[in-house]
């Protein structure tokens, strides 16, 4: 099966049915579709609703906002309820046309299922309360909540069959009746089993995606093509055993045909361990497609620029993945989402353009599986720190070629005191002097605040260093920063709090009129 070029991911919610006041239009309903038309997506990945209740006219469990009589979620959830029902009443299936524009375009859309959700009868929310938990509340998990996973005990036990035939069900629904190319299995708030033994019953969840596997192949073998199962997993194999997925096995049995490795920040890290699913997924030709962060911990830029994008997405492959995941790019989409979407479809439009590397910071809150990230580091008088950093720029044949423009390195350290001393070395090489600039502190994102990193980052200076342009080197390159002499008289720390490098081609010259 062909290997799509670029996913990219709508909820249904967020970019369409809570955006507009209804009734909706059959031309707004087609915005998934439409708005990615022309910019190297393939495949769209098209979320349904919670996993629990649908955006389409489903006849196997409960529609977003059936039987609620108080809208006590706000508007957002009122329109999606209400446009949904008045375009039934009209005969637009919100998925079907979707499904069908997709079709039209010559796009291949997958159905994204939420595969769990925690919502409860005394939450009082009945937008996302799914048929089984209002007729059989029995097949949650149930006992007491426990704090280190909170969610599992209002979610469905998929140690039971109900369970199991209710989820094989809609997806059968959303692939044989509305005609989706495949299946995407997101694991949400990763819980399918009582945490103590989920485990023990990944062999229990392996057979289940088994059966979508043999489910999706009955439907693409009646329709006379081949369906796609896509999964989303987590970055650190043992943070997918230890909730029951066997992911390792999934693709070593042929049973899934994308992976998508996530990590539970919204921040970006160019670095995520993905080794040994490209190891799993190679021989059985499976994809391996890393999601692109949204948000980056800095007070200049909130959101990731292309420059980033370009840079992760670099590493990325170097790293044997086969493309990147785009979802939640700001909307409705500008020229800079556009020039996002267009350019991460292949690599080779961006291999020699301005590239940011932004080097990844622990979070606050890390999981017990996190792995470890080399920011933030305390600085101490005469000990020499070292951060490594991976850059995937083809940057000697660059050289080669006389295309590569410069090479600038930026430090940030924060309460660094004018009286204290810093040096730095590169590769074992000492660096030349800083351009040193001091600044007051700016505020984060609104995603790292909710991830719990201060929200904002202390007063600092940033070095920056022209490098030689021979200096960096593809694959991985060592920062070492020593603090020689610490002014005692000022109490804070000295934390090397980020790491970055730019690197610039020699583009053409863009005038800012017009041209003969």
């Amino acid at each position: 099966m062909e290997k799509p070029k670029l996913l990219y991911y709508n909820d249904s919610r967020h970019y369409s049915l809570y955006r507009y006041d209804p009734p909706m239009s059959l031309h707004q309903l087609r915005q998934p579709v439409d708005e990615i038309l022309g910019t190297g997506v393939d495949t769209l990945v098209y979320g349904l609703a919670s996993g629990q209740t649908f955006l389409h006219d489903t006849q196997v469990g409960m529609r977003w906002g059936e039987g609620v009589e108080r809208h006590s979620q706000g508007v957002l959830w009122w329109r999606a309820a209400e446009n949904l029902r008045r375009a039934l009443e009209a005969g637009n299936d919100p998925l079907k046309v979707v499904v069908d524009r997709a079709h039209e375009k010559g796009l291949r859309i997958l159905c994204s299922l939420r595969m769990n959700e925690p919502t409860t009868r005394e939450s009082g929310n009945f937008y996302m309360l799914g048929r089984l938990k209002h007729q059989h509340p029995e097949l949650a998990i149930g006992g007491e909540v426990d704090p280190d996973h909170p969610h599992a005990a209002t979610c469905l036990d998929f140690a039971r069959e109900e369970v199991i035939e209710e989820r094989l069900a809609v997806i059968e629904e959303v692939c044989d009746r509305y005609g989706a190319d495949g299946l995407e299995m997101d694991p949400y708030v990763g819980v399918f089993f009582k945490p103590s033994t989920a485990r023990e019953s990944a062999p229990k969840l392996t057979e289940f995606v088994r059966r979508v596997r043999a489910l999706l192949d009955r439907i693409g073998k009646a329709r006379g093509t081949s369906l796609q199962l896509s999964s989303r997993v987590y970055a650190s194999e043992e943070a997918n055993l230890a909730v029951g997925m066997d992911v390792r096995t999934w693709l070593t049995d042929g049973l899934v045909d994308l992976v998508i490795p996530q990590q539970q920040s919204f921040l970006l890290d160019a670095e995520i361990p993905i080794h040994w699913l490209v190891e799993a997924a190679a021989d059985r030709e499976a994809g391996v497609y890393v999601p692109m962060a949204r948000e980056v911990y800095d007070d200049r830029d909130q959101a990731v620029t292309v420059e980033m994008y370009r840079a992760a997405a670099s590493n990325y492959r170097a790293m044997g993945a086969d493309g990147v995941y785009l979802a939640d790019l700001p909307w409705p989409h500008t020229t800079l989402e556009y020039q996002v979407i267009r350019e991460m479809s292949d690599p080779h439009i961006f291999a020699r353009k301005r590239k940011h590397y932004f080097i990844a910071r622990q979070e606050a809150n890390p999981t017990p599986h996190a792995w470890a990230r080399p920011l933030p580091v305390e600085l101490e008088e005469g000990v020499a720190k070292a951060v490594p950093f991976l850059v995937s720029d083809p940057l000697a044949s660059a050289r080669a070629d006389g295309e590569l423009k410069g090479l600038r390195l930026g430090v940030r350290v924060v309460q660094y005191c004018p009286e204290d001393e810093l040096s730095f070395r590169l590769n074992g090489s000492p660096l030349p002097p800083a351009e040193v600039t001091h600044y007051y502190g700016g505020l984060v994102s609104y995603g790292a605040a909710r991830g719990g990193l201060p929200a904002r980052i202390n007063t600092h200076h940033w070095f920056h260093f022209e490098l030689p342009t021979d200096l960096v080197v593809e694959g991985e390159n060592v920062l070492e920063v020593t603090m020689v002499k610490h002014f005692k008289a000022l109490t804070a720390e000295r934390v090397l709090h980020q790491v970055e490098l730019i690197v610039d081609y020699k583009e053409p010259f863009q005038t800012n009129g017009g041209q003969m």
